[in-house]
């Protein structure tokens, strides 16, 4: 039998704990930190320069721009029309305006005399009977003048009767009325009407 002599006290237990974050790690931590920093801090002052640069850049371009405008305000300012070139256009606006003028006024005459004679002739084509016939007709503003024939003398105070109820000639009153007959031809008429003007006097 065998007498133990050593007694072992060594255990895990007993030894240190591993630390996770050594000096080692902290000092790299360190390094990318600062190395980080410096790249950032870097970009950061070349992006404020190019800024700067460029405000440098628009601040003068504004300030050309802002002498040009004062320099040409100031030509402006000293430039005076031409008197001669003022009145010829003033004057050539004029005649514009007078042709205007005098064009809408034709054209208006000539809508209403176009309207005048379309609806009298339309209200002349009504009134037509087989016994009476129109040679020639004038229209001077208010004032008509029929000539004609008729076979009948009594057709005619019929058609001038039926004349006035038309709607161009309701408004007109007649002056006079001739009758002639020639040798071997119909009876021939002449009616004239009297204006509106003179007929309300």
């Amino acid at each position: 039998m065998t007498i133990k002599t050593r007694i072992n006290l060594y255990s895990e237990s007993l030894l240190p704990v591993e630390l996770q974050l050594s000096f080692h790690r902290m000092f790299i931590g360190l390094v990318v930190i600062l190395v980080c920093s410096f790249v950032g801090t870097t970009v950061n002052y070349v992006f404020v320069l190019g800024l700067e640069a460029e405000y440098k850049e628009l601040a003068s371009t504004k300030k050309t721009l802002e002498q040009d405008k004062v320099s040409l305000e100031a030509k402006i300012a000293q430039r005076s029309p031409d008197v001669k070139l003022v009145t010829k256009i003033d004057l050539i606006a004029q005649q514009i305006e007078f042709k205007l003028i005098l064009l809408g006024e034709l054209n208006q005459r000539e809508e209403l005399t176009s309207s005048g004679y379309s609806a009298l002739m339309k209200d002349l084509a009504q009134v037509a009977n087989n016994s009476l016939w129109l040679s020639r007709f004038q229209v001077e503003s208010d004032d008509f003048v029929f000539e004609g024939f008729t076979s009948t003398p009594h057709s005619v105070p019929l058609w001038i009767d039926r004349l006035k109820m038309t709607e161009t000639l309701k408004e007109q009153r007649f002056a006079s009325m001739t009758m002639s007959r020639g040798e071997n031809q119909p009876l021939l008429f002449t009616l004239t009407s009297i204006s509106g003007a003179e007929g309300s006097q």
